[in-house]
């Protein structure tokens, strides 16, 4: 009820409003407590519902505090693996967004483990969360723990979604380009065309995802010395993102630069300009 209360005021961006209801339940819950620690569940229910509040607003420290508290109540709860595995998933998330890598890390792997241990498994969570753990050893150039996981997380998406779902879709663009910065051009060019593949069919051939999954695949086939394949793949990216400019401009001057250094690279200066010039006025215009 209280999360229903929440969501509704949150609907109607009555942002104070929402808050003292969330704080109102924490207090009656608080109250609610005996000294042999009954009712714990619903103050941490109560914090969490709270924490979700804070986190919409913005208020990432704050949001991180009531999570934290709520972990800390059922830290000896039986059968909590699944609410434990969910505060931790927030933390780490927080964390993450704060760019804090060490303590996301160890919030997602905290995550991972409680969710593995419930019967069955929540294996499409531990997916999602092990793509985002994947993102960080990435950052630290720990190709190989990165790997593993996206590979895990693409394993799990394929079998348990299908190969042709948005989700897997997604994983395998991360894998591609994993493998495009380790310097695997073959492997990332596989990847990447599975990833396109799927798009086109889930989404539809003129979706950003779509594009994106083009202009990743035309820097796999330059760097492979593919030089008209990925010129075609460039194309269809800037077409794509140009009919959608005002929804991801930056998107678009990024797949604008990139086709721009190619053609440079081939020596097509004006080509180069002339896309230049044009994506200058289609942004201008967004």
């Amino acid at each position: 009820m209280l999360e229903d209360r929440v969501k509704s005021l949150c609907e109607a961006e009555k942002w104070e409003e929402a808050r003292q209801a969330a704080n109102a339940a924490i207090g009656k819950a608080r109250e609610s407590l005996d000294g042999s620690g009954e009712n714990k569940h619903e103050l941490a229910l109560s914090l969490e519902v709270s924490g979700d509040l804070l986190r919409r607003m913005g208020e990432y420290r704050n949001a991180r505090k009531e999570y934290q508290e709520a972990m800390e109540l059922l830290a000896n709860s039986h059968n909590a693996n699944e609410d434990m595995g969910r505060l931790a998933a927030s933390v780490a998330v927080l964390y993450d967004e704060e760019e804090n890598r060490e303590e996301a890390m160890r919030y997602y792997e905290r995550s991972i483990d409680l969710f593995a241990r419930l019967a069955p498994p929540a294996n499409l969570d531990i997916a999602d969360l092990s793509n985002n753990l994947a993102f960080l050893y990435e950052e630290e150039g720990n190709f190989d723990k990165a790997e593993t996981l996206f590979l895990n997380a693409l394993k799990t998406c394929h079998e348990e979604l299908g190969p042709k779902e948005e989700e897997t879709a997604a994983i395998c663009n991360n894998v591609g380009a994993l493998y495009q910065k380790a310097g695997f051009n073959e492997r990332a060019r596989e990847m990447h065309v599975m990833a396109l593949e799927a798009r086109e069919e889930t989404l539809g051939k003129d979706h950003l995802e779509t594009g994106q999954s083009h202009g990743n695949l035309a820097l796999a086939l330059a760097a492979s010395d593919e030089g008209a394949a990925a010129r075609r793949h460039f194309e269809k990216a800037v077409a794509i993102y140009e009919r959608h400019v005002a929804q991801a401009p930056t998107d678009f001057a990024a797949v604008v630069a990139n086709f721009t250094q190619f053609l440079k690279d081939l020596g097509d200066e004006k080509a180069a300009g002339t896309l230049e010039k044009r994506a200058a006025k289609t942004l201008k215009k967004a």
